[in-house]
This record gives C-alpha cells, sequence and structure tokens, in this order.
C-alpha cells in the first residue's frame, strides 16, 4: 500500500496555485468597481497563505500531534474573547492594530486536527456512547461558541466535518444519522415542506434499522425538542441573516431588500452564457450591482465574466483537489493523518457546495466563502495551512508512531 505513496505530493500544490490564480483574477475584477486596494490587500494574504503552507507542508507529524489540544484550546479561548470584544460589522474579529483576524475560521481547522487526534487513538471505540458523547462535547463546544457570534454559516461545517471524519473512522450509520438528526431537524423546520420530508425520511430510517422501541421514544422527544428550539435559534440570528435564509425561498418577494443581493447573483451567472463577457467586462460586476461580490460572491463574478467554461474549470478544479485528499486518505499508513486529510477534503467540498449553491440560488445565503477565491485573510490562512498540512501529511510514509 505505501508504494502507492509519492515521497513527495506535487497534485496538491499545483492544484492550489491554479486556484489562487483563479481566485486573484476574480478579486481583481471585482475590486476594480468597487475598492482597487481590496487586490492588493488579497495579494498579501496570498503571499502569507503561501508561507504558512510551506510551513505547515514541513511540520513534523509529530509534533502536531503532542500540540493538538493546545491548538484546540488556544482557538476555544479566541471564540470566548471574540463574543466580548470582537470588533468588525458582526463583531466576528479580533483586532490587534491592523491586523484582524476571524476566529471561526481557524476553528474548523483546530476542530479538525482535534477530532483526529481522538479517532485516531485505538481505545476510542465509537461502538460506545461514552465516547461517542466525548466526541460530541469536543466538537460541540466549538459549534455552540460559533453559533453565539453569531455566525450560522460557519458554525454548520463544524457538524459535517466531524461526522464524516466520524463515519469514516468507523462510526455506525445508525449513530451518525441519530446524533445528526436533531440539527437536521433543527434547520428543516423553517420550511414545512422540508421538515415533513426530514422527518419521513428518519421514521423510514428507524424502521429499516429496527431500532428499539425505547430508543425511537428517545430519539422522537430529542428531535422534537430540537424542532421546538429552531424558532428560538432563528431569533438570536440578527435581522439580515434571518432574511438570507428565507430569501432564495423567493427572493422576488422583496426585489430591493433580503432578495436584491441574490438576484443580482444569478442575473450575472446567467448573463455569462458559456464564454462569458470577458474580464472586466462585466456590467453587473463593474456596474457594483451585487453586495459583497468579492467575497461570499465571488463566483457570480466568475460566472459572468468567464462564462460557463471559466465556473466549470474552477468546479472541476475543486473536485479534483478534494478527490485527491480522499485518495491520499485511502492511502497514508497514519491514522492521525489519513483523518486530517479527510477532514480537510470535508470542509472544501463542504464549502464549495453551499457556497456555489447560495449563488445560483439553490441554497440558503449563508455566508460562506469560496475557498482560495473570496476575500479575506483568515479564510485564506485557515485554507492554506489546511492544504499545506495535507500536502505533508500526504508525502510522509509513516505516521507519528
Amino acid at each position: 500500500m505505501n508504494a502507492l505513496i509519492r515521497q513527495d505530493e506535487w497534485y496538491i500544490p499545483i492544484l492550489t496555485l491554479i486556484l489562487l490564480a483563479m481566485g486573484l483574477t476574480a478579486v481583481y475584477s471585482a475590486s476594480m468597481g468597487t475598492d482597487s486596494s481590496l487586490f492588493t490587500r488579497q495579494l498579501i494574504y496570498v503571499g502569507v497563505g503561501i508561507v504558512l503552507f510551506a510551513v505547515a507542508a514541513f511540520l513534523p507529524e509529530r509534533l502536531l500531534f503532542a500540540f493538538t489540544f493546545i491548538i484546540y484550546g488556544v482557538v476555544l479561548l479566541m471564540l470566548v474573547v471574540v463574543l466580548f470584544i470582537g470588533t468588525g460589522p458582526t463583531g466576528r474579529w479580533i483586532g490587534v492594530g491592523a491586523f484582524h483576524i476571524q476566529p471561526s475560521e481557524l476553528a474548523k481547522l483546530g476542530i479538525i486536527i482535534a477530532v483526529a487526534n481522538l479517532l485516531s487513538d485505538k481505545r476510542f471505540d465509537l461502538s460506545q456512547w461514552k465516547y461517542v458523547i466525548l466526541l460530541a462535547v469536543v466538537s460541540g463546544l466549538p459549534f455552540v461558541l460559533i453559533l453565539l457570534e453569531p455566525d450560522l454559516g460557519t458554525s454548520l461545517v463544524i457538524p459535517v466535518i466531524v461526522g464524516v471524519m466520524a463515519y469514516w473512522a468507523g462510526l455506525p450509520l445508525l449513530v451518525l444519522v441519530i446524533v445528526s438528526s436533531p440539527l437536521a431537524v433543527m434547520l428543516a423546520s423553517t420550511n414545512p415542506y422540508t421538515l415533513t420530508v426530514i422527518i419521513g425520511l428518519l421514521i423510514l430510517f428507524a424502521y429499516w434499522s429496527g431500532i428499539r422501541i425505547s430508543l425511537a421514544v428517545v430519539w422522537g422527544i430529542i428531535v422534537g425538542a430540537a424542532g421546538s428550539l429552531a424558532p428560538v435559534m432563528l431569533n438570536k440570528l440578527q435581522p439580515y441573516q434571518r432574511a438570507r435564509l428565507t430569501a432564495f425561498l423567493d427572493p422576488e418577494a422583496d426585489p430591493l431588500g433580503a432578495g436584491y443581493q441574490l438576484i443580482q447573483s444569478k442575473v450575472a451567472i446567467g448573463s455569462g452564457r458559456f464564454w462569458g463577457k470577458g474580464l472586466l467586462e462585466g456590467s453587473q460586476t463593474q456596474g457594483g450591482f451585487l453586495p459583497e461580490q468579492h467575497t461570499d460572491f465571488i463566483f457570480s463574478v466568475i460566472g459572468e465574466e468567464l462564462g460557463f467554461v471559466g465556473a466549470a474549470i474552477g468546479v472541476i478544479l475543486f473536485w479534483v483537489l478534494i478527490v485527491r485528499m480522499l485518495w491520499l486518505a485511502r492511502r497514508v499508513e497514519s491514522p492521525f493523518a489519513r483523518l486530517i486529510l479527510v477532514g480537510v477534503a470535508t470542509m472544501f467540498a463542504f464549502q464549495v457546495l453551499v457556497n456555489i449553491g447560495m449563488v445560483t440560488g439553490i441554497m440558503p445565503v449563508t455566508g460562506l466563502p469560496l475557498p482560495l477565491f473570496s476575500y479575506g485573510g483568515s479564510s485564506m490562512m485557515t485554507s492554506m495551512i489546511a492544504l499545506g498540512l495535507a500536502t505533508g501529511l500526504a508525502s510522509r510514509r509513516r505516521g507519528h508512531g
């Protein structure tokens, strides 16, 4: 099996550089219509990201494993601090002079490393509920803290990452569904049709799995409680966040308000057609009609100016990068490295899926950036460190011990 792993992994760095080039091109075009200094700052973020990529790639696995819960502890501390002294329009950043960092972005990577550490321990038996509960606590603490900011988009990444990593490590599908069903019902409860479908699927799954009556009753109570908590959690969100979640269902109902951004995004992507209007030639982009076009809606810029061809190339490159990491995860020897590769691949896959889904109008607008494309230092640093770790871990044939 080890013979299948190359001593040096070049696919991830090459794909990363190509995606960075595409992202910089899109930010350049998007910033010309609003603020040209954004591109300069993004260049700096990319430069810092490349340095962090190299450092992470050469970081010894043994050292990363040993300092796992120090990293996790620092991330938790930052998430607590930002609740009290957060800066920026939404209070999600910690600022020191001109330097600002978003702890919720770094938390995703900290959770991946912590969960990989736990699940790689041979004594950590996922068939026993006490270990499942421990895993839920370790991942649940940062989830709750991020939700309290509130940063709904980033918080949703965490259960997806942890669920996929746990399933990869051997968590039975039944346990995974039971643990994740309260969150699924909570999210679906804002739409009665979706809620009906989710509950129906859960009932069918319970029947198919032969769950004991007592367990089914407890499960039903927890799921029902989660559904009843949804309105409470929804009210905790900022008004603009609530509007974002519902506008995708009927953006034309409020074309100058909550639905404006989504309508402009769909117009931009649709007007690009097959080949696109050309770089710096997009009327929506250069006219500044699309809010946040350099961050969350950067894919709309690609769709308008580079067309279906440019958008498809970007999606394919992301898909190849994600598949490559999963391919490597099946072949590395170290369980710790294997799970980090799975976690990083899941993080990228979920963010790409949700971001492209929201700019095309098939998913709610949650504010998740498109990795390596969207403007922003914290997102860039997190993505580059994650890919650097994936590259370094995949290049080594043996684990930490």
